[in-house]
């Protein structure tokens, strides 16, 4: 996404895609959900074979959006963890998403080398789904996206994509 549409817009999608939308990101994530959400620098850069550089600006990148936080292993110590946030946290739907429309749209679904379940019975976690207000399940065609401003409906009719309304 561009800065324009940030400006424009204010897109939430591109800022969060600015925050955590590139690959890395994504697997950094997914390694703190997997391991309670708890990672030294070294445990990341070496289970990833992510660079020092690379793995220091995404890591930065967190920091700065809030997603991770950043301590002492133990108090007074040199050595740092990173701990996902209750902000990192809520990501996990999302991360649960794309690993279930992976799972269901991948060449070898039986391939597989990790599986979402419930902690307590260890059950696959149900797919999700989008619901309305009233709680009905929504599909594609349930949905619709609505300019919020006057800007929006400008920047989309510059696109010869009316509104609706």
């Amino acid at each position: 996404m561009t800065k324009n549409i940030d400006h424009e817009l204010r897109c939430s999608v591109a800022i969060a895609t600015r925050l955590i939308g590139d690959t890395w990101s994504m697997m950094i994530l997914r390694d703190f959900m997997i391991f309670g959400g708890t990672r030294r620098f070294e445990q990341l850069r070496e289970g990833l074979n992510i660079s020092r550089n690379v793995l220091t600006e995404r890591l930065n990148t967190m920091l700065e959006g809030e997603i991770i936080r950043k301590s002492p292993v133990t108090e007074g110590a040199k050595r740092m963890e990173y701990k996902l946030s209750r902000k990192g946290w809520e990501l996990m739907p999302i991360l649960t998403g794309i690993h279930q429309w992976c799972e269901t749209w991948r060449q070898d679904p039986t391939n597989s080398m990790l599986e979402f379940v419930d902690s307590q019975t260890k059950q696959p976690i149900k797919a999700l789904s989008l619901y309305s207000q009233d709680g009905r399940e929504l599909g594609p065609p349930d949905v619709s996206v609505l300019p919020k401003s006057d800007e929006a409906i400008e920047y989309l009719e510059k696109f010869n994509t009316p509104p609706k309304k």
